[in-house]
């Protein structure tokens, strides 16, 4: 998996540097103070109560995007954000690249309907073993690339070692807007 997660990075980061500066799309994000302070959690499959503290710890409620368009028939894009290195208590620790401080590139698509989604998947490990599925979304439900943006960040993570109706699973999600800036 770590493999390909590096391969969908490195192929991100090739799109940007070979496409113009017409295909980038740069926005000042402020995800919801509320929800990092008390994320909105919902937990199935476990016997244990959703957490009182629900703070967010390692994202920052002030970010600045950079969307890029790829190439080719279906609307591919890359989408770069600060380095990830989150916790929440029901998630646990997410790190999208463990290996530096430099923002992360995301691979994804525009919907079919409209707006955007960017997808990146992991396990989580506990003393070296894989111990869960984890899965960090960041939905535009925006229509297009505008002036404005708008969304939420999804994170999940559900414990491999049980079935899908029965595992252990909780996601948070964090509202955001965003307005586009020229640099």
């Amino acid at each position: 998996m770590r493999g390909y997660a590096w391969g969908v990075a490195i192929a991100s980061m090739m799109g940007l540097i070979g496409c113009g500066e017409d295909d980038t799309y740069v926005y000042d994000v402020t995800l919801d103070a509320a929800a990092l302070s008390n994320a909105p959690i919902e937990c199935s499959g476990q016997a244990q109560a959703v957490p009182q503290d629900r703070a967010v710890e390692g994202l920052e409620a002030q970010q600045r995007w950079r969307f890029q368009r790829g190439d080719g028939e279906v609307e591919s894009m890359s989408l770069e954000i600060p380095d990830v290195e989150l916790s929440t208590p029901g998630i646990g620790s997410f790190v999208i690249d463990y290996q530096d401080d430099a923002p992360d590139v995301i691979a994804g698509a525009a919907a079919a309907g409209g707006g955007f989604q960017f997808l990146y998947l992991t396990e989580g490990f506990y003393m070296g073993y894989p111990r869960t599925d984890q899965a960090f979304t960041i939905v535009i439900e925006t229509k297009t690339l505008d002036d404005t943006i708008q969304g939420f960040m999804w994170v999940r993570s559900m414990d491999k070692f049980r079935s899908w109706n029965t595992s252990p699973q909780c996601a948070i999600t964090i509202p955001f807007t965003g307005k586009r800036v020229k640099e």
